[in-house]
C-alpha cells in the first residue's frame, strides 16, 4: 500500500525560492512577479502571498537561499580539509558543484551581483560572501606558496586571479551551459594554480571526497600512528593537564613532576610561596632535571652535570662556569610553561592560547562549589588499593574514555556499581562538558562493600541534602575524569603512549578526617572503584584486541544510554576533521 507523502511548510517555501530562481533565470530579476513565480511552481498566488507578502521579502530571501546553499557546500568540504592544497582544492570543488554550478543558478547570482548596486541588502550579502572567499584562497595560496618555496610571488594578486578565473569560467557556462563541464572547470583551475606553485591535487578527491562517517570516529583512528602524533600535538599539547593539588606542595622547594606526549614539566613553590610551572629540561643539555614528587632544599639541580636553579626558574650555579664565554643566567633560565591553580588543583599546558581552565569550567561551577576542593589533602590510600602511577594500559587512550563515557554497561559489566547506584545512574551534558550521576539505590545491596559502605555513609555537614549520597563524575576535555564522591575526591586520567600504550594516572584528595568510621568509609570506596577499574581493564583490552579481528563490527550505540561516547567521539572530529573519513587517507594528506 503506498503512502501518501505530506508537503511541510518548510518544503512548500523551498519550492517557490527554486520557482523564484527559475524566473529569474528565464526573464531577469527586474520582471519577477510574484503571479509569475506562483505560476512556474503550480502553485495559486495566495499561496505564495501565504510565506511571502512582497516580491521584496521574496527576493531578498531567495538570495539568503543561495547563499547559505553555497556557504554549507564549501564548509561541508573545507571540514574535510587539513592542508592549504585541500582547502584551496575543496574551495575549487564547491565552485562547480553540481548543485550550484547549474544554468538557473548562474543566472540568479549574475543577476543578484547586476542589482546589488541599488539594493544595498543584496550589497551586504554579496559583499559578505565574496570577503570570505577572497580571504580564505589568500591564506590558501599563501601557504602553498611558501610550500613551493615561491614566497616572492604576491599572493593576494595571485588569488584574485584564481577568483577571475572561475567567475570567468560561471559566465561562460552562463553563455553556453554546453560549452564547459564540471570536470573541466575544475581541471582547468588546478592548471592555473600548478603554474607558480607546486603540488599533488589527487588526495582531495580520492581521499576526502565520498568519505565520511557521521560522528563515531573509524576504527583505523585507534591504530595509526600518523593520527596518533595528529593527536598529540592538536589535543594534549594545547589543552591543560593536571599536576596535582596545591596540597601536595605546601612548602617551598616542594615540586611535582608531569610528563606525557613527548614533554616534560615541573611545578614548584618558591620561597615566596608563588607556585611556578617550567619546561623539566635543563638548559644546559636537555637532561631532565626532576623525576616523580618531592622536596628541593634549596635549588632545582641537574643530576647531569649540576646546574642549578632557583625555585623562580633562574640560572643560579653552573660547575666550571669560566669555561662557558659569555653565560648570562638569564638567558639560560628554565623555560616557562602556560600554569592555573582552579579550585586547589595545578594545571599547566605546553602550547598558550585559548580558554583557561576556570572558563572552561564555568558552567559547571554551581556543580562542585559544595565540595571545598581548595581545602582537599592527599588521602592515603590503601595500599592493596592505592594507584599504580603510572600505570600501563595496552589499550588506544580513546578506548579507555569509550568505555568512561557510558553507562550502559553498568547493569551488566559492574555489578557492584550496579547495586550502589546503577538505578539512578544517567550520563548528561552541561554546554560540552559531560556530567554523569549516580544516586544511591533506595535498596542497600547485599555485596560487602556496598552493604558496609552504605550503612557507614554519615551524613557531612558541608554538602547539601542532594548530595548526601550522590556520586558525580565531571569529564575535562580531552583526558582527565574528576570523581566526586561525598566522603573524598577522586581524579583519572590517560596519558598517550602510543596507539596501543596508555599510562593512567590516578589520585585521591579528602577534607581532613580522622574519624575511624570515615577512614573506613574511604577505604570501601577505594575497595569498589578498584573492583570497578579491574572490571573495565578487561572490557578495554578485549575491545582493543578486538579490533584487529577482520569481523569487528561497525558501532551500533544506544540513542539513550550511549551518547556520551557519540559526543566524545564528535568532540575530537571537530578538533580534528580527517577524523571523520572512514577509510584511512594517504600517509602525509
Amino acid at each position: 500500500m503506498g503512502v501518501a507523502l505530506q508537503t511541510t511548510g518548510k518544503d512548500r517555501r523551498k519550492e517557490l525560492i527554486l520557482s523564484t530562481i527559475q524566473t529569474i533565470a528565464s526573464d531577469g530579476i527586474s520582471n519577477v512577479t510574484l503571479a509569475k513565480v506562483a505560476s512556474n511552481s503550480e502553485l495559486s498566488p495566495a499561496i505564495i502571498n501565504f510565506y511571502f507578502k512582497t516580491k521584496k521579502q521574496l527576493l531578498l530571501d531567495t538570495l539568503v537561499f543561495l547563499e547559505q546553499e553555497w556557504t554549507s557546500i564549501l564548509q561541508s568540504r573545507l571540514e574535510h580539509a587539513v592542508s592549504a592544497e585541500q582547502r584551496i582544492l575543496g574551495y575549487i570543488h564547491s565552485c562547480f558543484d553540481q548543485r550550484i554550478f547549474v544554468a538557473d543558478k548562474i543566472a540568479a547570482w549574475y543577476a543578484y551581483w547586476s542589482a546589488n548596486h541599488a539594493v544595498k541588502d543584496y550589497r551586504d550579502i554579496l559583499t559578505r560572501s565574496d570577503q570570505f572567499d577572497i580571504q580564505l584562497i589568500k591564506e590558501c595560496v599563501a601557504d602553498l606558496l611558501d610550500q613551493s618555496n615561491s614566497s616572492k610571488l604576491d599572493a593576494e594578486v595571485l588569488a584574485r586571479g584564481l577568483q577571475g578565473l572561475t567567475d570567468s569560467l560561471w559566465r561562460q557556462a552562463l553563455i553556453s551551459s554546453d560549452s564547459i563541464s564540471r570536470k573541466d572547470a575544475v581541471e582547468m583551475c588546478e592548471r592555473y594554480l600548478s603554474q607558480f606553485m607546486t603540488f599533488d591535487h589527487a588526495p582531495f578527491e580520492s581521499d576526502f571526497k565520498n568519505n565520511e562517517v557521521s560522528d563515531l570516529l573509524p576504527f583505523w583512528t585507534y591504530q595509526d600512528d600518523e593520527f596518533f602524533e595528529l593527536e598529540l600535538e592538536r589535543l594534549f599539547q594545547p589543552n591543560w593537564m593536571l599536576v596535582g593539588h596545591v596540597s601536595e606542595i605546601p612548602a617551598p622547594g616542594d615540586y611535582l613532576t608531569f610528563q606525557g606526549f613527548g614533554e616534560r614539566a615541573l611545578v614548584v613553590r618558591d620561597k615566596s610561596g608563588k607556585v611556578n610551572a617550567f619546561h623539566n629540561i635543563c638548559r644546559h643539555r636537555g637532561s631532565t632535571i626532576l623525576t616523580g614528587e618531592g622536596r628541593c632544599r634549596q635549588s632545582l639541580s641537574c643530576p647531569f652535570h649540576g646546574w642549578r636553579y632557583n625555585f623562580d626558574g633562574k640560572l643560579q650555579f653552573v660547575p666550571g662556569q669560566s669555561g662557558f664565554s659569555n653565560l648570562d643566567p638569564e638567558k639560560y633560565s628554565l623555560k616557562p610553561v602556560d600554569l592555573e591553580i582552579w579550585n586547589g588543583f595545578v594545571f599547566i599546558r605546553f602550547v598558550s592560547g585559548g580558554a583557561s581552565v576556570q572558563e572552561q569550567m564555568q558552567p559547571i561551577e554551581h556543580e562542585i562549589e559544595h565540595y571545598r576542593l581548595n581545602e582537599l589533602q592527599p588521602y592515603q590510600e590503601p595500599a592493596q588499593y592505592a594507584f599504580q602511577n603510572p600505570e600501563s594500559l595496552p589499550i588506544n587512550w580513546k578506548i579507555y574514555h569509550d568505555i568512561d563515557n557510558e553507562g550502559y554497561h553498568v547493569p551488566i559489566g559492574h555489578p557492584t556499581l550496579q547495586q550502589l547506584y546503577g538505578l539512578s545512574y544517567v550520563d548528561s551534558y552541561v554546554k560540552d562538558i559531560p556530567i554523569s550521576k549516580g544516586r544511591f539505590n533506595e535498596r542497600v545491596g547485599n555485596l560487602w562493600s556496598v552493604k558496609h559502605y552504605r550503612n557507614l555513609m554519615p551524613k557531612f555537614e558541608h554538602l547539601p541534602d542532594d548530595r548526601q549520597d550522590l556520586w558525580l563524575y565531571i569529564g575535562i576535555f580531552p583526558n582527565l575524569v574528576l570523581a566526586l564522591y561525598p566522603e573524598m575526591v577522586e581524579i583519572y586520567m590517560s596519558i598517550p603512549c602510543t596507539p596501543t600504550r596508555t599510562e593512567v594516572i590516578g589520585k585521591c584528595y579528602a577534607l581532613p578526617d580522622e574519624r575511624r568510621g570515615i577512614k573506613a568509609l574511604r577505604y570501601l570506596n577505594r575497595r569498589i572503584n578498584m573492583i570497578t577499574a579491574g572490571e573495565d581493564y578487561f572490557y578495554m583490552n578485549a575491545m582493543q584486541e578486538g579490533l584487529k579481528s577482520s569481523v569487528f563490527p561497525k558501532w551500533t550505540l544506544s540513542e539513550t544510554a550511549e551518547t556520551g561516547i557519540r559526543a566524545y567521539h564528535h568532540a575530537i572530529q571537530t578538533r580534528l576533521p580527517v577524523a571523520k573519513l572512514e577509510n584511512k587517507p594517504r600517509p602525509g594528506t
